[in-house]
């Protein structure tokens, strides 16, 4: 008798905690509905920032591959194409604190240096690299 009266009283228990509905809470709830209707997550850049970093980018960019050029002329379409392709690259997970160092500080973040690295990876990886002048038939 005993041990029925402890089953049952087990049983009550379970059933007073548990509930068949999930427990709702209205602040997580509208947070996670307030992030998928924005288009810009937190942190995130806004697109005219992110276009004008693209602009300034590419043209930093260009800047400094053809003044390490021996033939400007000739590497320029190619240089704008792929320091275009990098800056897109970037730009697509651009944060605002970065975007703001580059744009207004000129200063060059370690999380964009990582992007660089990375874009500059996807970018250059199936293009044909030029090759060196053959001397006496060796490279």
């Amino acid at each position: 008798m005993l041990m029925l009266l402890m089953i049952s009283t087990l049983a009550l228990f379970i059933n007073g905690c548990s509930s068949d509905e999930p427990e709702a809470t209205p602040s997580n709830s509208s947070t996670v509905k307030a992030a998928k209707h924005n288009k810009v997550d937190e942190g995130e850049a806004s697109d005219s920032v992110k276009q004008k970093f693209e602009k300034q980018f590419t043209k930093n960019c260009v800047t400094r591959e053809l003044a390490a050029s021996n033939n400007p002329d000739v590497e320029e379409k190619r240089a704008q194409d792929s320091c275009s392709c990098i800056a897109k690259h970037i730009a697509d997970d651009l944060a605002e604190v970065d975007a703001e160092k580059y744009l207004d500080d000129n200063e060059d973040t370690r999380t964009l240096q990582i992007k660089f690295d990375t874009a500059t990876f996807f970018c250059l990886q199936n293009k044909q690299q030029f090759r060196g002048p053959m001397l006496f038939g060796k490279q």
